[in-house]
């Protein structure tokens, strides 16, 4: 039991103690950047010290762009490479209120002494000339809590996330020292893949672009390499995306060819089944439907897709054939027999997917009989 005259031993978790000396440093340091980027406006609103993050809350009306946000960094990181001292000292209150460009936080009240914490220039040198407009070109603070001794102690500061919190607020959460070396490696990570994403092609590049976005949205990153590489991931996106367009429509326009061409050729012909290379494309099919029932033709055609397993595959029977007891429903039901999947339609068009992409050939054969 504690009492008058008990001796007692006072003691703190160093490896706890030592990232928030970093944090909580830094969080001096980008109070002092938010000041020179966004403008004399900037107060604090609120803070907390983790040993993991920092978070800062603070007076601005619109949402930061990336550009500022890298000044920010950019200025921050700068103080941390030049490695200046801090300092800490008690000074009286209506004084320490004279410095230029001293920083506390809005409502708060403060002892008198109060502990200012200065970077670079020590208290006895800006109490000697304590107006000096000199000290507004460094972070000048009341502040009762633990520090580094030199800012190169921070090594890494990276902006994590900036956010609205409340009409004319706004935060940022950032790291230091390991957790910044951390975000940086998986930000690096990311970045090698997306290059890796740019060589793909295909189903895997589409495949790739879709979880790539996924992942990027949940990670927690630089903010500004989260915004170029999700710049990045969409010009992909996009460039893939009328490439695959253009592709289909070269090859839609191919398969509608082969058509005209062939009755062109088979004037008689009252029908045509066929394989098409369109990669297993249900549009395309439809469309090839849809041409044979403006020429009056019977059509099934057929297109595998070897990467997904699939084969896709599409009918049309014009009155006249159904006039003679062929439905096309009962012929997309033969053809799903041999290739698996299902199929199904109307008694004039059907429609399917199978999975036996090895037996193609004997699928058109059936649907060949059948029409006989």
């Amino acid at each position: 039991m504690l009492s008058v005259g008990v001796e007692v031993i006072s003691s703190y978790d160093e490896l706890r103690r030592w990232p928030l000396r970093n944090n909580h440093t830094a969080t001096h340091i980008l109070n002092f950047c938010l000041r020179e980027i966004l403008g004399d406006h900037v107060d604090q609103r609120g803070s907390w010290v983790a040993p993991t993050k920092l978070r800062f809350d603070f007076s601005h009306k619109a949402q930061i762009p990336v550009s500022e946000l890298s000044k920010i960094e950019t200025m921050s990181l700068d103080w941390i490479r030049r490695n200046v001292h801090i300092y800490g000292q008690d000074v009286e209150l209506p004084t320490a209120r004279l410095i230029p460009g001293v920083r506390a936080v809005f409502g708060e009240t403060y002892p008198d002494p109060v502990r200012v914490v200065t970077l670079e220039y020590d208290l006895d040198t800006i109490l000697r000339d304590v107006q000096n407009p000199k000290w507004r070109s460094t972070s000048v603070e009341f502040c009762g809590g633990t520090h580094v001794e030199r800012t190169g102690d921070i090594k890494g500061f990276v902006i994590t996330e900036e956010s609205g919190i409340a009409k004319g607020i706004r935060r940022i959460t950032a790291v230091t020292g390991t957790e910044a070396q951390d975000v940086r490696r998986l930000g690096n990570n990311l970045e090698a893949r997306l290059d890796e994403i740019q060589t793909m092609s295909g189903q895997a590049k589409d495949t790739a672009l879709k979880a790539f976005a996924l992942d990027l949205a949940q990670a927690d990153i630089s903010v500004i390499l989260k915004s170029e590489l999700r710049e990045r991931s969409t010009t992909l996106r996009k460039i893939f995306d009328k490439q695959e367009k253009d592709k289909e429509t070269t090859a839609n326009k191919k398969a509608i060819d082969k058509i005209q061409q062939y009755f062109k050729v088979n004037s008689e012909a009252e029908s045509f089944v066929d394989v098409l290379d369109v990669k297993g494309n249900p549009k395309i099919l439809q469309n090839v439907a849809l041409q044979c029932k403006k020429l009056g033709k019977a059509v099934y055609v057929f297109s595998v897709d070897s990467d997904a397993g699939k084969v896709a595959h599409c009918n049309f029977i014009p009155d006249a054939t159904r006039a003679k007891g062929i439905d096309a429903r009962t012929w997309a039901a033969k053809v799903a027999e041999v290739l698996g999947g299902k199929a199904g339609g109307k008694e004039d068009s059907s429609q399917g997917v199978g999975t036996n992409v090895d037996q193609v050939n004997e699928a058109l054969t059936v649907a060949r009989e059948y029409l006989r």
